[in-house]
């Protein structure tokens, strides 16, 4: 009120337009009672924060997302490689109990298939 920077002047009118809105809101709201003033005091208010409000949420709400996309590739990635490791020593206990002639044989019989076996 009164100052020299142009963001204090946004807020400044802002202050005006809310505290006129109020004021129309508010009009005759004396002979009427609070529970039918009520309704068009939220929503004169609600009008005039909504937008506001759901910037600030989705803006608040973006690192969440980001953590939880983050957190799913993590898991993603953590089954994939689990699997791969415990192929990987499940190949290795063979090797060690069967010999790594016999376990590489039995790859290569499965991996040409049942009908060249």
């Amino acid at each position: 009120l009164g100052g020299r920077d142009p963001a204090a002047e946004d807020t400044e009118s802002g202050y005006f337009v809310l505290r006129i809105a109020l004021t129309e809101a508010l009009k005759g709201a004396v002979g009427r009672g609070l529970g039918a003033m009520l309704p068009g005091f939220i929503g004169t208010i609600a009008a005039r924060f909504g937008g506001p409000v759901a910037l600030k949420l989705s803006a608040q709400a973006a690192p969440v997302v980001g953590a939880a996309g983050g957190a799913a590739v993590n898991i993603a990635f953590l089954e994939h490689f689990s699997g791969i490791a415990r192929a990987h020593f499940t190949i290795r206990r063979l090797e060690r109990v069967h010999g790594p002639a016999l376990v590489k044989a039995g790859y290569e019989a499965i991996r040409r298939g049942p009908e060249r076996a």
